[in-house]
């Protein structure tokens, strides 16, 4: 089995349970094989299928019940699942966007003076993969933009930032995944990077870190309109 220098083995489960939803092996409401069995079918650590279950629970196509297992989705509690999700969480994901820009202006910002152009044609290359994706492969799509940000924070070269940062990022997956299912915020992300990347190119931190403050504000913006709409 081989994965791209991207691709995550929780990726890869992702794509093939989303292919065996659709094809109606998994029809729904059916329960999902348990963690220990979908692990020995892929030969994968249990903590890649948890990953992965996680990501289709963002994705909104399945719901972990806790002690009972994972469940598909009906098409109508998918269609009405998102907006409900972040009506009863707002306050929590508020609270993390606040640390999301905390964390991420001042990596961005340290990173405008220490990145070299090796990093720079990373980040662009990145870009470039993560705009070349479907826009139906969110779970694809959300690698690529976490391995571009997390590149930054990398580039910061601060280890305490970069150990916080790894902690909060599990943390804060399922907001990203659902604002990018909600707002299809895809485009408008792939211009956010652009623009960072013209500031590191111009070794600009000022700039830099106003682009990311309006990067991730960007989105958060988009759905709030939409939860207002559908309250």
């Amino acid at each position: 089995m081989k994965y791209s220098s991207w691709n995550s083995v929780a990726s890869y489960l992702v794509e093939n349970i989303k292919k065996k939803i659709e094809n109606g092996e998994y029809g729904e409401g059916s329960k999902l094989p348990s963690e220990k069995m979908l692990s020995e079918e892929y030969s994968v650590g249990r903590s890649s299928v948890r990953e992965a279950l996680k990501m289709l629970q963002a994705e909104n196509l399945i719901e972990i019940v806790k002690g009972k297992g994972s469940f598909v989705l009906s098409t109508d509690a998918r269609s009405k699942g998102i907006d409900q999700w972040y009506h009863s969480k707002k306050e929590v994901f508020r609270d993390l966007v606040e640390i999301r820009v905390a964390l991420e202006c001042l990596a961005v910002k340290k990173a405008a003076v220490k990145v070299t152009d090796d990093v720079i044609e990373k980040l662009i290359s990145i870009n470039q993969a993560y705009e070349a994706t479907s826009a139906t492969d969110i779970t694809t799509r959300l690698e690529y933009d976490e391995a571009f940000h997390r590149l930054i924070v990398k580039t910061a070269n601060m280890v305490l930032l970069e150990d916080i940062y790894n902690r909060f990022e599990s943390a804060y997956t399922e907001y990203r995944i659902k604002g990018f299912v909600l707002t299809k915020y895809f485009e408008k992300a792939a211009e956010g990077h652009r623009q960072i990347i013209r500031a590191f190119q111009n070794r600009d931190e000022k700039s830099a870190e106003q682009l990311m403050y309006e990067h991730i504000y960007e989105v958060v913006d988009d759905i709030e309109k939409i939860l207002e709409i559908t309250k």
